[in-house]
């Protein structure tokens, strides 16, 4: 087993705290090969309390893909708290897709929490299930597993896509064209809740398996979510899907989704709005599921969860009043409201 702190320290051929996504208080790895599990846990900011945020089981390319990944989801997690004012920092952890998933590999990732003493506390995310978390939770106290954070995550993006649509269109829902990309516990719940208010929905997932059994005449599956003519586009899958090629393709004009770091780089943004598609920022209203995740924490009942979530889209409504006015971005006008660095 190896277990070390390799925040200012050289590693895999990479110093951690060069790189340039590094601005974090720690970076540990943890290694349990006799289980086939190699795991890096980034904690950026405990300044409000322990970092949170969930456990992603992914097949990367390379070791420094994979730190970029963590690094710049658990910086996103302290961004997404923040806008949720939620008293806790970001935190993220990620287990290298290479063997196949078992208990004992999740009995060890849990060993790995516990080493972090509660500096870091974690949940699910993608390839980590609901139920991969109630058993990890047998092993450590230093995860969430209390509900899936997904359908958490839908309502609160339903409510901000909701509120865009009417602030962008003076308009309902009914009738309005939605294009979402992904149909996982968050794209799908989604899909959901806008057929149900009256919206077109159309909707792809690399699994056609996910869409196939949708019943809903409102919800259309399609090949190419991103370049379907929309009134707004709602990435719920990977990030970094927004690019200087991408963008070209969109037929929307307003990107609203769950998707954590949908753009490929800052510069996005603003040639977005060059566009003429107003880009509303995944950490302003996905923040959802950590609402949901910490409410047994913080004791509080359904309905001032439902409040919580209805507050998502208010914030969201405030920027996007300012940057109008301000004839910039929703992004640029949230300001100094995020942990810079």
């Amino acid at each position: 087993m190896i277990y070390k702190d390799i925040t200012h320290t050289i590693f895999s051929d990479i110093e951690t705290s060069s790189h340039s996504d590094f601005n974090h208080e720690k970076v540990f790895y943890y290694e349990d090969a006799k289980v086939g599990l190699k795991s890096l846990i980034a904690v950026h900011d405990t300044t409000k309390g322990p970092g949170i945020g969930g456990c992603r089981y992914k097949a990367y390319r390379s070791y420094v893909e994979g730190l970029t990944d963590v690094l710049r989801l658990s910086k996103g997690m302290t961004e997404k708290n923040i806008a949720a004012n939620i008293p806790f920092g970001g935190g993220k952890a990620i287990i290298f897709l290479e063997n196949r998933k078992s208990k004992k590999m999740l009995e060890s990732f849990a060993n790995f929490l516990n080493l972090l003493d509660g500096m870091y506390i974690s949940a699910q995310d993608i390839g980590i299930s609901h139920e991969d978390t109630k058993f990890i939770r047998k092993f450590t106290p230093y995860i969430f597993d209390n509900v899936d954070p997904g359908p958490y995550t839908a309502k609160g993006i339903f409510y901000s896509i909701e509120a865009a649509i009417k602030f962008y269109y003076q308009s309902d829902l009914v009738g309005r064209k939605i294009s979402i990309q992904g149909a996982g516990s968050v794209g799908l719940k989604l899909a959901y809740h806008l057929s149900n208010s009256g919206a077109i929905v159309y909707i792809q997932d690399i699994d056609t398996k996910k869409v196939q059994s949708i019943t809903s005449k409102n919800i259309i599956p399609v090949k190419n979510a991103l370049i379907q003519e929309c009134d707004l586009f709602a990435p719920c899958a990977v990030g970094g899907i927004l690019n200087d090629t991408s963008i070209n393709e969109l037929k929307c004009k307003i990107i609203a989704g769950g998707a954590n770091n949908q753009l490929s780089n800052k510069t996005i943004d603003t040639k977005l709005y060059q566009l003429g598609i107003n880009y509303i920022p995944d950490v302003l209203i996905n923040s959802g599921g950590v609402i949901g995740l910490t409410q047994d924490y913080l004791n509080k009942n359904d309905l001032e969860i439902e409040s919580d979530l209805v507050a998502i889209a208010d914030r969201a409504l405030e920027y996007m009043k300012i940057a109008k006015k301000e004839s910039k971005t929703v992004l640029d006008a949230m300001g100094g409201l995020f942990f810079k660095g």
